[in-house]
């Protein structure tokens, strides 16, 4: 019987073997990043088989665990969105790239979370004449095309309503993510109903915690690090909740927090298991440190020093013409840009911030403060000047990953 497989008109006897020998072929195989698995998937049959396996899956993601950031999703309003990709070893221009097929006709879904390669999406609320269909949340792998759906809490009441749901997953210590749901309680100021879903059991489990809620605490936007969900509050107070010890914490507020000048928070995210926070003060918003949470809740510590002036002058687009028929009102002034995310690499050299100017990336070495242009891009129908219509929290990572969901 002939063999199933394609194989180049040249192909080398050991290059043969091993292509043909699953024992040989998969410590190979999984080195290869997770999206191009997927198209290798053509070879042959055998391949097939192997690439789809489950357990070849679960190590693959075990091996790569924390991979590159590739794309980005964005929510330009709340039933609009669209992707962009980052250039790569196999693609040197930027696209606008191809959602999934479960959220290709917005606005039916909303992106919540991006968590190592996993993303946490909720179903609009529609509510019609005669009833309100409530939300539904699912975990989508956008690399694999495949998603699941949470089941409904059986501890959701009239009396309890959700102040934000957030998604754990670290695949370094797990290949199974967990998910959280926080509610209020009619009443309460200070009782919180905490519920853990598991992709392990299926199931949920209730978790009873009771303490004071700090003023201005955003539970919508959750970030996993450390074990731990952490919300920031507008005043930059980090609550944290351990999921696995059952325990919370509060920190303060950052050492160069100022009370008496007009800042915001530009990011809050975290990458290789390193959290990072940036604040802006004005006027000189094109200046900020990057800010890092201790291991062990000790507070945050300046990482690095940010200079952006050299970005703006290299790229005029950044610079608003507001801010040069008015120069004298620095208080006034803003650059169009937005911080998209931190890349923390291992040896911190090649840690980068990756912004979003109109109709561009820059990726900026936080060691060197060199940069570069990531990528270029235009929206279709969208001017220029209104390609930067995002918020930092509109931006959501995207690294390829074969975890199954």
């Amino acid at each position: 019987m002939q063999s199933l497989c394609l194989k180049p008109p040249n192909i080398s006897p050991p290059a043969e073997t091993i292509a043909s020998n699953q024992d040989l072929l998969t410590p190979v195989l999984l080195c290869i990043p997770a999206r191009s698995l997927l198209r290798f998937k053509c070879v042959c049959k055998n391949w097939f088989a192997l690439i789809s396996n489950r357990k070849f899956c679960d190590i693959h993601t075990s091996k790569n665990p924390y991979p590159n950031v590739s794309a980005f999703f964005f929510h330009t309003a709340i039933h609009d969105f669209y992707f962009i990709s980052i250039p790569n070893n196999e693609n040197q221009s930027g696209s606008l790239l191809k959602p999934p097929r479960i959220i290709e006709h917005p606005p039916r879904i909303k992106i919540l979370q991006s968590c190592n390669g996993l993303l946490l999406c909720c179903s609009l609320q529609e509510i019609t004449n005669t009833s309100s269909t409530p939300r539904c949340y699912f975990v989508l792998n956008p690399t694999t095309n495949k998603f699941s759906a949470i089941t409904n809490s059986p501890y959701a009441t009239k009396s309890t309503s959700i102040l934000g749901v957030a998604l754990a997953f670290d695949p370094s210590k797990s290949l199974h993510y967990k998910v959280l749901c926080i509610r209020c309680i009619a009443g309460s100021v200070i009782s919180f109903q905490i519920e853990i879903y598991s992709s392990e059991t299926r199931n949920w489990t209730l978790r009873e915690s009771t303490f004071l809620r700090p003023f201005h605490i955003d539970f919508s936007h959750g970030v996993y690090f450390n074990g731990a969900i952490n919300w920031i509050s507008h005043t930059s107070r980090v609550l944290h909740y351990n999921i696995d010890e059952e325990s919370h914490g509060m920190v303060s507020r950052p050492p160069s927090y100022n009370v008496f000048r007009k800042r915001e928070y530009r990011y809050f995210g975290e990458s290789r298991g390193h959290l990072h926070l940036i604040e802006i003060y004005r006027p000189c918003v094109t200046q900020f440190d990057v800010m890092e949470m201790g291991g062990d809740y000790s507070g945050w510590f300046v990482m690095y020093h940010v200079d952006l002036d050299p970005i703006a002058a290299a790229f005029p687009e950044m610079v608003p013409e507001h801010n040069i028929v008015d120069p004298g009102k620095e208080e006034t002034w803003y650059y169009a840009f937005v911080v998209l995310f931190l890349a923390r690499e291992v040896n911190k050299e090649g840690s980068s911030l990756l912004l979003h100017i109109p109709c561009k990336v820059i990726s900026y070495n936080l060691r060197d403060k060199s940069f570069e242009k990531a990528c270029e891009f235009t929206s279709k129908g969208t001017e220029s000047k209104r390609s930067l219509q995002v918020g930092w929290r509109d931006a959501y990572h995207y690294m390829e990953t074969l975890a199954c969901v």
